[in-house]
């Protein structure tokens, strides 16, 4: 009976109700709107970290995060380790020479990382592999002949810093006696990351090995999962098994997280936002919808005083205004949620343009940014809906509740 009453008193007042419903619904739908693209944006920055300069896990000698320094480097290639992780359902390792070096060409140089890869597996494993725009990664350097040069992919910003293209000859420079070299550029690669485009240079593994003069050992196996959900797993796999089969050896394992802390609270960060987000929104609607149900209670003074006559108690009004509050506010957080939820699908499907990002330093999103939502992101409006509603209904529950039937009857 008293949801009865209560629809229709709102539908008595229906231009209220509807401005009410309407600022509900279109403050969440802004809200969803901007909490799915702030985690469309930085799933994308994280997704671009990991496929370029991190990985989804990364097993190093012990010190090498502290300190990337080429002496701190794995024995036998890497190779043992590569292929105790591939066991791992879904797993793929690329053993990486890592170096600071200095490009140079006939008209420019540059300050470069050098990444000795297996270009096989190295596809497998970043998103380098599907980004060359021109050429390909470096293939064996065949022998004899003045042109017998071993190759070089590089970002293709960096190639425009040095003003060479696929076929020219490039210097390369690092720390050590051996570390001076001529490469041909072999390709070309243009990722999501404008500063990984204009400081990496890719090498075969054995060319990278040579110039750093680290022998047969890496500095970083990098691996990537099929599943990116499974990476506990894999990485409660790792440091249990690795670490027994090179007792001799003291590891550091770590995911992209551990190694990038401030790049993980930043998603973190994202859900908390959401929250404040959604509060803001109902912390405003919670004053027009007080305002409301007040206003209505002032206009049906005479009304509640018949109620009461008749032996409405003050228990079941207060729990009519409850109910009118309810079902404007969980109806306005329904169709703001639904509106935002199909808005949000139907742009990540086709995307939002990202250029107002490209070269935004830490921020390296591709062309195209694709929002989303999480589950929790439009499960908490309605939470907090039902607060809002029990406390913007307080106050005038409260008046109606305390309205004397014989005074109320008889107002005017």
């Amino acid at each position: 009976m008293l949801a009865r009453i209560a629809w229709r008193n709102l539908l008595r007042g229906w231009r209220r109700s509807a401005v009410v419903l309407c600022a509900v619904s279109v403050g969440l739908f802004a809200s969803l709107s901007l909490v799915a693209w702030g985690h469309g944006l930085l799933n994308q920055v994280v997704q671009t970290a990991v496929a370029t300069r991190l990985s989804l896990l990364a097993i190093h000698a012990k010190g090498y995060q502290a300190d990337p320094d080429v002496g701190l480097a794995l024995a036998d290639g890497g190779r043992q380790l590569a292929a105790l992780v591939e066991r791992f359902p879904g797993a793929h390792a690329s053993p990486r020479a890592l170096g600071d070096g200095l490009a140079q060409s006939a008209r420019q140089n540059a300050h470069v990382t050098l990444v000795g890869v297996i270009p096989e597996a190295e596809r497998r494993v970043s998103v380098v592999g599907n980004s060359i725009v021109a050429g390909d990664f470096p293939q064996p350097t065949p022998g004899g002949g003045v042109r017998a040069l071993p190759g070089a992919l590089l970002g293709s910003e960096l190639a425009d810093d040095l003003r060479v293209g696929v076929g020219e000859k490039i210097v390369l420079h690092a720390p050590g006696e051996s570390g001076l070299g001529a490469f041909r550029v072999s390709g070309l690669f243009h990722s999501a990351s404008p500063d990984f485009d204009k400081g990496t240079v890719f090498l075969r593994l054995e060319d990278a090995q040579r110039l750093l003069g680290v022998g047969d050992r890496v500095h970083e196996i990098a691996v990537a999962l099929d599943d990116a959900r499974a990476l506990d797993r894999l990485d409660a796999f790792a440091k249990a098994e690795l670490p027994r089969a090179r007792p001799g050896e003291a590891l550091e394992i770590l995911t992209w997280q551990e190694r990038e802390p401030r790049l993980a609270s930043l998603l973190d960060l994202m859900s908390s936002t959401a929250w404040i987000a959604y509060a803001t929104v109902f912390a405003g609607m919670a004053f027009g919808i007080a305002n409301a149900l007040l206003m209505s209670v002032f206009e049906r003074i005479r009304e509640f005083g018949v109620l009461r006559s008749l032996g409405l108690q003050g228990r079941q009004l207060v729990e009519l205004v409850l109910l009118e509050s309810l079902i404007l506010t969980l109806g306005g957080a329904a169709l703001g949620v639904g509106l935002g939820v199909a808005f949000v699908l139907v742009l990540g499907h086709t995307g939002v343009s990202g250029d107002a990002f490209a070269g935004a330093g830490v921020l390296s999103v591709g062309p195209r940014v694709y929002p989303r939502l999480e589950s929790g992101d439009w499960l908490s409006p309605f939470a907090l809906a039902v607060v809002t509603a029990a406390l913007a209904a307080i106050w005038p529950a409260v008046k109606a509740a305390r309205l004397r039937p014989a005074e109320a009857v008889r107002h005017i």
